[in-house]
């Protein structure tokens, strides 16, 4: 029997005068935002705003109504992260890449984008991954936020893959969401893979991580995988992995993190919201 994924997205402390950066993640289906002390690595707030899909409103307007929502328009940041979850991206080593040729070799992999902006993120001083981005969403965030960092969500996870001792010795980390997969791939610290599927069910997952691991030459018996995002600890998709992968663990945030204003959520959730602040 094919079995849903669920996934939990409520919203965890309180928000604070106090806090000084923002980091804001947005989906096609949904914004995440957290607020954190970054001089002490607190975050002190994070909630999540789905779109709704029975209202004839833009991304970039549900951007601006969320905003506004939560009053984050009325306090003053020092800094503000960006994070964009698309599957438009592709990698390119640094070597080849040419600003006057992203766009072509963006849509060569990932078809038409149409007017979105092309932008690109070093991920190492190897490899390059460009995206893109709705001009409209660019065009709040450059109001409301002039300074704003912006990535790509993947970036995010390859770069904490990469330089994170917290994964240090891990083979593979993915980000479990209700409709994606992100999955990242290294060995030897050289990175391998980084990517995003379309999922379903936990199936699905199942068969992307074994695919993967067969790709690669990695031993279900001995690779390390890491699990991130909003999934209960005991859910049906961690007891299945655990059936055909040896060594699953749920993530863990930086150790410098300071946990004591979001009480009673796991680290693994919102995972790239919270770890953001170490991929600068």
């Amino acid at each position: 029997m094919l079995s849903a994924l669920h996934t939990q997205f409520l919203s965890y402390g309180q928000s604070s005068g106090l806090a000084d950066t923002l980091v804001i993640e947005i989906s096609a289906t949904m914004l995440q935002f957290c607020e954190l002390q970054s001089e002490t690595n607190c975050p002190v707030y994070i909630c999540a705003f789905p779109f709704d899909s029975s209202v004839n409103k833009t991304i970039s307007e549900q951007l601006l109504i969320a905003i506004n929502y939560f009053g984050f328009t009325k306090k003053t940041y020092k800094t503000v992260l960006v994070n964009e979850v698309s599957s438009r991206f592709t990698l390119c080593p640094t070597s080849f890449y040419e600003p006057d040729n992203a766009r072509n070799l963006l849509e060569f992999n990932c078809g038409d984008i149409g007017n979105d902006l092309v932008l690109a993120d070093d991920i190492n001083a190897s490899v390059k991954l460009i995206y893109s981005v709705s001009e409209s969403v660019k065009s709040v965030l450059d109001k409301l936020f002039p300074q704003h960092q912006l990535r790509h969500n993947n970036t995010v996870l390859a770069r904490l893959m990469l330089n994170s001792e917290e994964l240090s010795k891990e083979n593979m980390l993915i980000y479990i969401r209700e409709n994606t997969i992100e999955i990242i791939v290294k060995q030897n610290q050289k990175l391998l893979l980084a990517n995003h599927y379309t999922i379903k069910t936990h199936e699905d997952v199942l068969y992307y991580i074994l695919f993967i691991f067969e790709q690669y030459q990695l031993n279900p018996s001995s690779a390390l995988l890491t699990v991130t995002g909003n999934l209960e600890t005991n859910s049906e998709l961690m007891l299945t992995l655990k059936k055909y992968v040896k060594h699953v663990r749920l993530g863990i945030g930086h150790k410098t993190l300071n946990w004591q204003h979001l009480t009673g959520m796991p680290q693994h959730y919102n995972y790239t919201l919270l770890n953001r602040l170490f991929c600068e």
